[in-house]
């Protein structure tokens, strides 16, 4: 047991220095990596929790499609003419510690509350049947997901390439 919770404080800490380093960090390009790093710790968790399946698709989702769109644009966009208005390191951290704090309360509300118990079955569904699900009665709303991301790819470069122009 004790390792399996020494497991889980490594998971817990990488995410949680994924996510500052997602909002600390000065470079778009870094912040991009520690996002990168908190859906890995995220993954983790749910293999932590016994929800292989769950963690797959957020590797595959997340980590994979989601990371990269994210790069493709930061390339695409390149440096940006005019500079936003930035936060201070100090407004940052304060910012993020707010987000940690509200976070931290609203977890030990949830441990403290008090659950029915037996309110809640174990569902009986394997993998096996939510790949049934997705490819019998959810395959029209899955490809139009994918035709939808396709459609913000081409957005996303044209207007790229229309801000090129007017500089």
């Amino acid at each position: 047991m004790i390792l399996a919770d020494a497991i889980f404080v490594i998971i817990a800490l990488m995410t949680t220095a994924g996510a500052l380093a997602t909002v600390l960090a000065r470079s778009i390009v870094y912040a991009m990596l520690g996002l990168v790093i908190t859906m890995f710790g995220i993954a983790g968790l749910y293999i932590y929790l016994n929800a292989p399946f769950i963690a797959m698709m957020q590797i595959l989702i997340y980590v994979g499609a989601i990371s990269i769109l994210i790069a493709f644009a930061i390339m695409i966009v390149g440096p940006l003419s005019q500079k936003p208005k930035e936060w201070t390191t100090a407004k940052r951290f304060i910012a993020a510690c707010v987000v940690a704090v509200l976070s931290f309360v609203l977890f030990i509300q949830v441990v403290l509350s008090r659950w029915l118990p037996g309110a809640f079955s174990e569902s009986k569904l394997t993998t096996k049947d939510i790949g049934r699900i997705f490819f019998d009665k959810l395959m029209l709303p899955f490809e139009l997901i994918s035709f939808l991301i396709v459609i913000a790819i081409i957005g996303a470069v044209m207007l790229a390439l229309f801000s090129r122009e007017n500089k």
